[in-house]
C-alpha cells in the first residue's frame, strides 16, 4: 500500500502476521471490536464467538460483563470453521448447541436484517456501500434482505459501553500491583488508559446503573433474533485511518471521540454475548479491505459459517496483497 494504515486494534499484531503470509492463523481476542477489526482492515475472516463458546480466564468470568471472547483471525472461512470444531472439543457452554464441522454454504435461506445506522455514529459512504453490495449478493442468491433504521439498543448505549471500558480501565490501572506484582507503575501506561480510568472514576456513581442496562441488552437481542436470522453490518463505520490517527499517547478526548466514530458497530455484540464475524468483501476507494459484519444469536455459530462460506464464493474475499 503506498499509504500507511493502521492494523487495527489489540490484536492487530496477530492479523497483521496472518495477511502477511507468516502464519495461516492467530489467537485473537475481543473486548469491543478486536477480533473483527483486525480482521477487517488486514482482509482477513474474524469470528468473536458466543459468550462462553470458548473456554474463559478466570479473570474475564468475574467481570460484572463478560464482554471478552477469544478467537483467532484467519485468511479463510475454512481455516475459521477448522478452530472451531477443534476448539469446542476441548471446552464448551453445555447449554449451546455444537458448532460441528461446517465445511460448506447451508441451504437455508434466511432472513437477514440490515442496517448502516450503528450505534452512535452512521457509516461513511465508502463502508456502507460494502454493506449494501454484500446486501444484494445475498438476496440474489434468495435470502430475504430488510433494512432497519435502527439497532436493538436505545440511545444511551455508548455512554454505557465507555463507561464500563473505562471501569476496566480504572481496575488496571489502580489493581496493576495486585495483579502484576510491585514493579507496576501505573504512569506508564498510555494517555488512552489513564483517560478511560479519569472518566470512569467522576462517574462511578453511574457505574451499577449502567452495568444494569447492558446486561439487559442480551434479552434484548434475544427478542431481535426472534424476528431476524442475521444482523448485517459494516465492521467498521469507515475506512482504515492512516498510522497515528489513534495514536493513544494523544489526549485522551481526540483520541476516544476518533474511536467512537470508527467503531460504531461493533461493541454490541459484546455486551449481548452473541456471535459476530468479519468478512473482507469490500474495497475502500484505495482498493484496501473493508470488513462486512454479520452478527447471529447466541449460539448460531454455523448458521454464520455456513453464510460466510457462501458469500467467500460469491466474491473472493479482498486481500492487502491485492491492493
Amino acid at each position: 500500500c503506498a499509504l500507511p494504515i493502521f492494523a487495527g486494534a489489540s490484536s492487530a499484531g496477530a492479523a497483521a502476521l496472518v495477511a502477511a503470509g507468516a502464519v495461516p492463523i492467530a489467537h485473537a481476542n475481543d473486548g469491543g471490536g478486536s477480533i473483527r477489526i483486525p480482521a477487517a482492515v488486514n482482509g482477513l475472516v474474524g469470528l468473536k464467538p458466543t459468550r462462553g463458546r470458548i473456554a474463559e480466564e478466570a479473570l474475564n468470568r468475574r467481570m460484572p460483563v463478560r464482554i471478552v471472547a477469544d478467537g483467532v483471525v484467519t485468511r479463510s472461512v475454512r481455516d475459521t470453521a477448522a478452530f472451531l470444531r477443534e476448539a469446542e472439543k476441548v471446552g464448551r457452554r453445555l447449554d449451546l448447541r455444537p458448532v460441528g464441522d461446517i465445511t460448506h454454504p447451508g441451504p437455508a435461506r434466511l432472513r437477514i436484517a440490515l442496517n448502516t445506522t450503528g450505534l452512535l455514529r452512521g457509516a461513511d459512504p465508502q463502508a456502507t456501500a460494502a454493506a449494501r453490495e454484500t446486501a444484494e449478493l445475498l438476496a440474489a442468491a434468495g435470502h430475504h434482505v430488510e433494512e432497519v433504521t435502527q439497532l436493538p439498543v436505545d440511545g444511551g448505549f455508548a455512554d454505557d459501553f465507555l463507561l464500563y471500558w473505562g471501569f476496566l480501565a480504572l481496575s488496571i490501572v489502580r489493581g496493576g500491583r495486585v495483579a502484576f506484582g510491585p514493579t507496576w507503575d501505573a504512569s506508564r501506561t498510555d494517555e488512552l488508559t489513564r483517560g478511560l480510568a479519569r472518566h470512569a472514576g467522576r462517574r462511578l456513581h453511574r457505574l451499577p446503573a449502567a452495568i444494569r442496562r447492558l446486561r439487559r441488552l442480551e434479552q434484548t437481542s434475544a427478542d431481535f433474533f426472534a424476528g431476524h436470522d442475521l444482523l448485517l453490518t459494516p465492521t467498521l463505520a469507515a475506512p482504515t485511518p492512516p498510522v497515528g490517527h489513534l495514536d493513544p499517547t494523544q489526549p485522551f478526548e481526540v483520541v476516544v471521540e476518533r474511536l467512537l466514530d470508527w467503531v460504531a458497530f461493533t461493541p454490541l455484540a459484546n455486551v449481548t454475548g452473541d456471535p459476530a464475524v468479519s468478512l473482507p468483501l469490500g474495497r475502500d476507494d484505495a482498493g484496501r479491505p473493508l470488513g462486512v459484519m454479520l452478527t447471529a444469536g447466541a449460539g448460531r455459530e454455523a448458521r454464520l459459517l455456513e453464510v460466510a462460506y457462501e458469500l467467500e464464493t460469491m466474491r473472493p474475499f479482498a486481500s492487502l496483497a491485492d491492493a
